[in-house]
């Protein structure tokens, strides 16, 4: 498939060498693969990988060599269009606040600049289906009225990949539904969840309907744990591209996407137009740190979530901004974690695969792509009251209209 960008993403170079560096350089359209070998050798890079999905080849340079020497010298060459370093870094989105440093105030300066009080507004209710217990069931699963939709799908047959860290696919409440599945830090490893974010994730998007433990928006949606973060929560930016590539490349109909950073780089996005291309509708947390949307979820391609509070308000540490296409619960989420437990979570990661289950099941009645999808939800979605535009896009996606 022919893709705007050709890339290369410069690798480890040796086992036995010194330390190396990662590197990505993308080069002109039209390149060629002889003129991209050249330009390797020129760089002092050896390949060492080819992610042809997209173009890409892999390589290495030696780490003593400094990005702004490798990057001066690769952007001196006629074919070179960008250089970016391979940053290994901590992508889940963390909503615990940040303390600083800072004087009291005064009570009188308390007192004077304390909100007005005022009610919340009402939360909808969606009445339970006969047969489904309300103990099952989540606040954030109930208020996007999921349980309505069942009668008519529960999502089945629909491939969802969850971009993180790996499913605990053991768990009760997840076993059934998981399909399969990549490691992208390392393909001859399992998949599973060494950290427990993508284990929470998996359990909103596609927990099992048994009475027991909780229930996901798509209960019978086919979940994929595409790995590409550690224990800790960290990857390269090439495990995150492989991921969108396999995802792709697998023909997934949805990705949940629960991670993000503050700056975005022009491989992540052709690896979200890879995906898209191959029909994958990507949704991506809009981040955090209360202040403009983070990448992926910044890029157009990505459908992108913000959080929303039980109070009906946008969640204190949600970014927002004008790329946030949905809202959706994502304050105190109980959801699955490894071992076969529980726990309630907090932010945008929460947030998001509420809205991948909606995305299942949108595709289950028919909506294929990233497209089709994003019209199926919207025309489904109703606005928050109080909330501006910027803070929940089309509002919070009502299942029950959704499957109509």
């Amino acid at each position: 498939m022919k893709m705007l960008l050709t890339l290369i993403a410069l690798l480890p170079l040796a086992a036995s060498a010194a330390p190396s560096k990662r590197y990505l350089v993308a080069f002109r359209e039209g390149t060629t693969p002889a003129q991209r070998e050249a330009a390797l050798k020129q760089l002092g890079a050896a390949k060492a990988d080819d992610l042809s999905e997209i173009g890409a080849l892999v390589a290495e340079v030696p780490e003593e060599r400094m990005f702004s020497t490798f990057a001066d010298r690769a952007s001196a060459l006629p074919d070179v269009l960008e250089v970016a370093e391979d940053v290994h870094r901590n992508w889940l989105l963390d909503s615990r606040p940040l303390y600083m440093a800072a004087p009291f105030p005064s009570l009188a300066e308390v007192m004077a600049n304390l909100p007005k009080v005022v009610a919340p507004p009402a939360r909808p209710v969606f009445p339970l289906p006969a047969g489904v217990d309300a103990a099952e069931v989540p606040w954030g699963i109930s208020r996007v009225g999921a349980a309505a939709a069942w009668a008519v799908t529960k999502g089945e047959g629909v491939k969802v990949a969850v971009i993180d860290t790996g499913i605990d696919c053991s768990h009760p409440d997840l076993a059934a539904n998981c399909a399969g599945g990549y490691n992208a830090l390392d393909s001859k490893k399992p998949w599973t969840d060494d950290n427990e974010h993508g284990t929470h994730v998996a359990g909103t998007i596609a927990g099992v309907l048994d009475g027991k433990g909780v229930v996901g928006v798509a209960p019978k949606a086919r979940l994929y744990a595409v790995k590409v973060l550690d224990k800790d929560g960290a990857g390269g930016l090439t495990s995150i591209i492989k991921g969108l590539i396999w995802a792709g490349k697998n023909k997934m109909d949805v990705a949940n996407m629960s991670l993000g950073a503050p700056m975005g780089t022009i491989f992540m996005r052709a690896a979200l137009k890879y995906a898209q291309m191959n029909g994958v509708a990507v949704f991506a947390a809009a981040g955090n740190d209360g202040g403009s949307v983070n990448y992926p979820g910044a890029y157009p391609e990505a459908i992108c979530v913000s959080a929303l509070a039980p109070n009906e308000t946008i969640a204190k540490f949600s970014s927002r901004g004008n790329q946030v296409a949905f809202i959706a619960p994502g304050v105190d989420v109980k959801s699955t974690i490894p071992g076969g437990k529980y726990d309630d979570f907090s932010g945008t990661s929460m947030a998001t695969p509420h809205m991948a289950g909606l995305g299942a099941l949108a595709v289950a009645r028919g909506a294929r792509g990233e497209a089709a999808v994003r019209a199926a939800l919207r025309r489904a979605a109703t606005p928050v009251a109080g909330l501006s535009a910027s803070e929940q896009g089309y509002g919070v996606v009502d299942a029950a209209k959704l499957v109509r």
